[in-house]
């Protein structure tokens, strides 16, 4: 099983992380409100991706807008009370 083929729970707290090393960052929570396959997710994701006439060398959807496109087409919803907290960047507490 790859991880496109596991099936998200209705009601779990999903963050999505983009980037790597220095520019991995994540956002969310957000809750999941009906049980889905990760692969339908990314599927209809590109598929409401439409190009852009101002930016003509981006050939599909940007990583960044997965979140906000999961709430919007009704998948997910945001969560209230979640407070994030920097604490240090290279091995610094610097709260």
């Amino acid at each position: 099983m790859t991880d496109l083929d596991q099936i998200i729970a209705a009601g779990t707290l999903l963050i999505i992380e983009t980037g790597e090393y220095s520019d991995q960052r994540w956002s969310g929570p957000v809750r999941v409100l009906r049980d889905v396959k990760r692969s339908y997710l990314a599927e209809h994701y590109r598929f409401s991706w439409k190009p852009q006439a101002e930016r003509p060398w981006v050939d599909g959807p940007d990583p960044d807008g997965f979140l906000p496109w999961l709430v919007s087409a009704g998948h997910a919803e945001d969560v209230e009370n979640v407070q994030a907290w920097h604490v240090g960047n290279y091995s610094e507490f610097e709260p």
